[in-house]
This record gives structure tokens, C-alpha cells and sequence, in this order.
């Protein structure tokens, strides 16, 4: 059951908890449709529990806008359908064989590697008498799943001849789309050639696409007619040089509450292995919020937290459940509202900060966010 909605995190009964806003995602996917031509479908990448944000909810909020929703895994898939998710929905990666049978329903698109992937869906299929949509996916230069770019076309042939599939779409991957290497546009015009090539030889694909979130907003191509949204969905940027093309509005926020103040004395020292040390008799908040709730250890020495709207930083190193805060001398009470992620009276901390103080990627820290930890959708 959905927990009750709240306007402030005062009125919830946690010590730490997740607010999500689901009006910024549709306002985020409008910002992300109006980058792109009209003529441009939208795969809205919600695996890995959209992102932290939470996978049932984020596919309420998007389905009967996007052409589907992505996931990674036939758990993910499941649960989408159990719960009586309408959107199609696409599934990434590689299933292991063992699952295939059970991924095979109503409205469910696979992606497919290799030709040998190919025939054991076909083969499945075509024993429940079904016929399985399927993207053909083609390793461009990321050097993971994909057939090589340069047999493409001969193992492409081959599938194409399987009764029991049905041949939906063409895509790629790119691994540096946030970077000017130039590396993004050479797979772009590669598979350009690919989708030309097998268009000579009457095989043509109804979708086409590569762009994530960064290569939405820095590549594009007149012969892509698809996007793959993930992190700027969820109103993060995978890179900070992207803010100047797009505005997109953070859905997340990370809160908790003080739950004690307490004075340190002189020459005192607080957390694991003792990096913090007093100098003088100094105020400190615990927080119940610690790396096992996601929040990433590696971010202790350069790390913030919002309170009142101002900001605090850490007092050593950060617990399992909890963490130190200096107050310096601040008095504040017993149970205030602290933001670690999100907006606080006019200042915001981002993913992007964090990720940048624990030297990490904003992608793992929303993904890590604990799945108990309770989401709050306003």
C-alpha cells in the first residue's frame, strides 16, 4: 500500500525517508520530448526500481505516455505486470535461459545479442504458439552485449529467417554519449551504414535507437527515431555540462531528522576511527541515515546536509545507520527535518554532489538508495 502523502516530512512518522515528486517526471519527459522531433518515441528506462525512485509508482506515472517502459530483469517484469502495469514494456540485457518461458507475455519486447539468443526465444515461442517481438541489439564499441558491428549484417540474415519473432527494432549503445571524443558520432554513422545496409536487403526495422539520457541531448541522427531516457527522467544529469542544453527538475529528495544533539568536549572525538576531533567544546547532531540506507561512505570528508536552510557538514565518518553532523554552534532541536538530497529554503543539494564529495557516478547513487527506506509520493 501506498504510504499517505504529506506536505511537509514533519507529518511523517520516519526517521528517514524519500519524497518523490511524480509531477516532475511527466514535466521532465515534456522537457526531454520537446529536445527531440515529434516524430520521437520514448523507451523510459524505469529498472533498477526507476532509478531508486520506485518501479510501481514510476510506471503509473508514465504509462500511456511513453512507447515503453525498460527494465532489466524478469523479476522487474513481473512485478510490472502483476500489478497490472498497461504499458508495453522492454527488457534489456540477457535472460537466462531457464526464464525466457515465463518473460514470454502479452505486450513484452526482448532484446536479443546473438543469433544463438535468437533461436532459443524462437524456439520457446514457437512451442506456446506465440510470436516474440524482439530488438536486435548491435555492439557499436561498448564491448558488452550486442552482435559485433562488423558480422551484424550476415547474423542480422540469419534472424530475421526465424518464423517465430517478430523483428521490432535496431539499437546500440553508447559508452561516453557525455563526452566530445568523437567516439559517439563514429557508432553513430557506423550503424547509420547498418540500418542502410540491411534496408539494401529489404530489412527494415520499425525502431531505431541509441540515445540515453546524454546522447539524447548531444547525438542525434535523422535515421533514430527512438530515445532512452533513464537519469534525466528523474531530473539528474549524468554530466554537468549537460545543464546548459536542458532544464529538468530533481524528483527525489533524501530526508531524515536529528535524532540527537549532543556537546562535545574539547580534545572529544566522534564516529569510526576517530577522524573527527573536537578542538573545542562543539554541538553535533546524529542522523539516522547511514551507508546501509545508501548513502555513500566515500563521501564523509566533503559532505553536507541542509537544516533550516543552511548547511552543515559532517562530523567523521559515516555509520552503518547513522551519521554525525557539526552544528558548530547552532542550537537546533531534537527531531528537525535534514535534507541530504533535495531543496531546502532557497539551497538544493543534488545526486551530482553527492556523487562528485564519494568521487562516484549520481547513477549509483540514487540506485543504492535502500529499497525499505520508506517513499513518499507527493
Amino acid at each position: 500500500m501506498r504510504p499517505p502523502a504529506a506536505e511537509s516530512g514533519l507529518q511523517i512518522p520516519h526517521a528517514a525517508w524519500l519524497e518523490i515528486r511524480l509531477g516532475r517526471m511527466g514535466s521532465n519527459l515534456d522537457a526531454l520530448r520537446a529536445h527531440c522531433s515529434k516524430e520521437t518515441d520514448v523507451l523510459a528506462v524505469v529498472k533498477a526500481n526507476a532509478y531508486g525512485h520506485g518501479l510501481l509508482e514510476s510506471a503509473r506515472a508514465l504509462q500511456g505516455r511513453v512507447r515503453y517502459l525498460g527494465v532489466s530483469s524478469l523479476r522487474e517484469l513481473l512485478t510490472l505486470k502483476e500489478n497490472h502495469i498497461e504499458a508495453a514494456i522492454f527488457v534489456f540485457g540477457r535472460l537466462a535461459g531457464p526464464e525466457i518461458r515465463a518473460a514470454l507475455l502479452d505486450g513484452v519486447t526482448l532484446s536479443v545479442s546473438s543469433l544463438e539468443e535468437a533461436q532459443e526465444i524462437a524456439v520457446v515461442s514457437a512451442g506456446l504458439g506465440r510470436k516474440t517481438p524482439v530488438h536486435i541489439k548491435v555492439d557499436t564499441g561498448m564491448g558488452r552485449f550486442g552482435i559485433p558491428f562488423r558480422e551484424a549484417v550476415k547474423v542480422i540474415e540469419k534472424i530475421v529467417l526465424l518464423p517465430a519473432l517478430e523483428i521490432e527494432g535496431l539499437y546500440t549503445h553508447f559508452p561516453t554519449a557525455e563526452l566530445d571524443d568523437g567516439f559517439a558520432d563514429q557508432q553513430l554513422s557506423d550503424f547509420a551504414l547498418l540500418i542502410q545496409a540491411l534496408a539494401q536487403k529489404g530489412i527494415k526495422f520499425r525502431y531505431r535507437h541509441a540515445a540515453n539520457s546524454a546522447g539524447i541531448l548531444r547525438h542525434s541522427h535523422p535515421l533514430l527515431n527512438m530515445v532512452r531516457p533513464g537519469l534525466l527522467l528523474y531530473g539528474i544529469y549524468p554530466d554537468t555540462t549537460l545543464k546548459s542544453i536542458i532544464q529538468v527538475q530533481p524528483v527525489l529528495a533524501l530526508k531524515s531528522r536529528i535524532m540527537l544533539v549532543k556537546t562535545l568536549t574539547a580534545g572529544a572525538t566522534a564516529g569510526y576511527g576517530r577522524q573527527f576531533s573536537a578542538k573545542k567544546p562543539t554541538r553535533i547532531a546524529v542522523l539516522a541515515v547511514g551507508y546501509s540506507h545508501g548513502y555513500p561512505f566515500n563521501a564523509w570528508r566533503d559532505a553536507e546536509v541542509l537544516i533550516q536552510g543552511k548547511r552543515y557538514k559532517l562530523a567523521g565518518r559515516i555509520s552503518m545507520d547513522y551519521m554525525a553532523v557539526h552544528l558548530n554552534d547552532d542550537t537546533l532541536p531534537r527531531d528537525e527535518e535534514v535534507t541530504l538530497i533535495g531543496e531546502n529554503q532557497g539551497d538544493r543539494i543534488g545526486a551530482e554532489d553527492i556523487a562528485d564529495w564519494a568521487g562516484t557516478i549520481p547513477y549509483e547513487v540514487v540506485t543504492r538508495l535502500l529499497g525499505q527506506l520508506p517513499r513518499i509520493y507527493l
